[in-house]
């Protein structure tokens, strides 16, 4: 009986260690748990992949494109544009842009040699830019869908502020006859064609070469959504 009565309080004073010992334990998966939770989404914000673009200046490769003001559509691009373009696409933080290279011409590389735009990774969006002709004034953004998306809105506010827009499109025109855009279209390949104003028209060359610096800074926002300091 003694013996029994023994064992029993030895039980009794061994059951609140046991107890405290497993709330412990529980304590101890419970913010492991969490910190687990926590780090995995870290992570993940970390390794969410950057938005893809890439910027393309119509024409070269011996294609002159459109003439005026004592230029080519091709030379005016690459000397003027370019360089203002490459220079903020390094200031963005939250897209990935790239340039198709600029000693070749993507139409000409996609109709005659069926690469180009054929080669293109479909997660990628292509912006052109080109100069208008023969005969106008201001830009528009020709879009791949009947209506504009958010970025084509704010390309087209960039053409505005800096250049003017084209009355005849009123900021935008939905074309379906562009053998090069049709290859994106049927590819599901995201685009916009940028025409920034006529290369005949005095008044738009002027003021393309004036703002230059800041038509670039401003299509690079438009484009990635992003802001730049």
């Amino acid at each position: 009986m003694r013996t029994w009565k023994l064992g029993l309080a030895a039980a009794l004073l061994l059951l609140p260690l046991t107890f405290g010992t497993t709330s412990a334990a529980a304590k101890t998966t419970t913010a492991t748990a969490k910190a687990t939770t926590t780090k995995t989404t870290k992570t993940a914000k970390r390794t969410t992949p950057k938005k893809n673009y890439l910027i393309v200046m119509g024409h070269g490769a011996g294609d002159p494109g459109a003439r005026g003001n004592g230029t080519t559509e091709a030379h005016f691009l690459r000397q003027h544009m370019l360089p203002q373009l490459r220079k903020y696409a390094k200031e963005v933080k939250h897209s990935t842009i790239t340039f198709y290279n600029p000693k070749h011409n993507l139409v000409s590389d996609t109709l005659y040699h069926h690469k180009g735009s054929y080669k293109l990774n479909k997660h990628t969006t292509v912006i052109m830019f080109h100069l208008d002709a023969p005969a106008g004034h201001g830009g528009h953004v020709i879009i791949h869908k009947k209506h504009p998306t958010a970025r084509d809105k704010r390309l087209a506010k960039v053409i505005k502020k800096y250049v003017g827009l084209n009355r005849a499109y009123n900021g935008y025109s939905f074309r379906t006859n562009l053998r090069n855009c049709n290859v994106l279209r049927r590819r599901g390949i995201d685009y916009s064609l940028v025409e920034s104003g006529f290369i005949t028209n005095k008044t738009d060359v002027k003021h393309l070469k004036k703002h230059m610096a800041k038509i670039a800074k401003g299509d690079i926002e438009a484009i990635t959504n992003e802001k730049i300091k």
